[in-house]
């Protein structure tokens, strides 16, 4: 068997037996974050990408561009 590298795709709290004990926590803080950026301070509007591949974990194939802009 020969590698030749990494791969491209990216499991962020890893997979198997070393499974990251804060995964849980993590993703309620960066749902907590996003909506707090959202909802509180700003509003958003999609630009382009957004097609969801559901895989182990979520994937946009095409990226997921947003533009901001303060609420007044």
């Amino acid at each position: 068997m020969e590698i030749t590298g990494g791969t491209k795709h990216f499991m962020a709290f890893g997979g198997g037996l070393r499974f990251c004990v804060g995964t849980d926590l993590s993703k309620v803080l960066m749902a907590t974050f996003i909506h707090c950026l959202k909802f509180r301070h700003f509003r958003w509007k999609t630009v382009k990408g957004g097609n969801i591949m559901r895989t182990p974990g979520l994937s946009f194939p095409d990226g997921f561009h947003i533009q901001l802009f303060p609420k007044n």
